[in-house]
């Protein structure tokens, strides 16, 4: 209840904030509506079913892409810090698609993969992807050196050595970058909506700012927040049972 209950007084803050500068016309109702108006536009959103049928295609396309991109940058982060031939054909080349904005191709992504689901994958990969290998590499790499040379002394495999040192000393990276990319895979699916969708949450957004309904404007936008906040609960839970061991030496640290 202690951790919940801090992050509602902040939010009630804000709520306050907002209702007061509206109230005493700090800020005219059309650029920003009133508290009540927004929540009376996302019951409305939700009752009439408008919410959850925008809602499908974005979560859909947000979470495959997500899974493509973080599972691919943690494949080929393995590949490139395991191998040194695979680092010097590949690390150049991605380095210099990560520079790349992905909006800029948008359009692109759209022409080669439709105007369907599979564009808005396509583009969630590609952002997901190079956090997650970035975090991915240098937790690899962090691996101890030491440690490494004992067991390749002992005649360890390269498998074993993998999958005992290397893999659980880059976990704590991995899941870094998948927290991270948690935000930008939304971002990714939103801006595809805009672009040229006609389902998902992003084209609601378009659509009502197009119409001057703020209210549903601002309804979508604060359900795209609590979506984020939700799928970074689900990536931290996910790490805590994966990585028990910081857990428990949290624990220890606080006794």
């Amino acid at each position: 209840m202690g951790r919940l209950a801090y992050p509602a007084v902040g939010v009630l803050g804000l709520v306050l904030i907002w209702h007061g500068l509206v109230v005493y016309g700090l800020v005219p109702s059309f650029l920003l509506p009133a508290p009540q108006k927004v929540l009376t536009a996302a019951i409305t959103m939700a009752e009439d079913g408008t919410l959850w049928r925008n809602l499908k295609p974005t979560l859909s396309a947000t979470v495959i892409g997500y899974l493509i991109g973080s599972l691919g940058a943690t494949a080929l982060a393995a590949l490139v810090a395991e191998f040194k031939l695979a680092e010097r054909m590949l690390l150049l080349h991605l380095f210099a698609i990560q520079s790349i904005p992905k909006v800029s191709i948008a359009p692109l992504i759209f022409l080669w993969a439709g105007f369907d689901i599979e564009g808005k994958i396509v583009l969630v990969a590609l952002i997901c992807f190079f956090p997650v290998f970035a975090n991915a590499l240098a937790g690899f790499r962090a691996a101890d050196p030491n440690l490494l040379d004992l067991l390749r002394a002992a005649g360890a495999s390269r498998l074993h050595i993998f999958h005992q040192i290397k893999l659980p000393t880059a976990l704590p990276h991995i899941f870094s970058g998948l927290e991270v990319a948690v935000a930008f895979a939304l971002i990714g699916c939103i801006v595809m909506e805009f672009i040229g969708s006609t389902r998902g949450l992003g084209f609601v957004i378009q659509d009502s700012s197009n119409t001057f309904d703020l209210p549903l404007t601002f309804a979508v936008v604060i359900a795209l927040g609590l979506i984020g906040v939700l799928g970074n609960a689900v990536v931290r839970q996910v790490r805590i049972r994966v990585l028990f061991w910081e857990a428990r030496q949290s624990g220890k640290a606080d006794a």
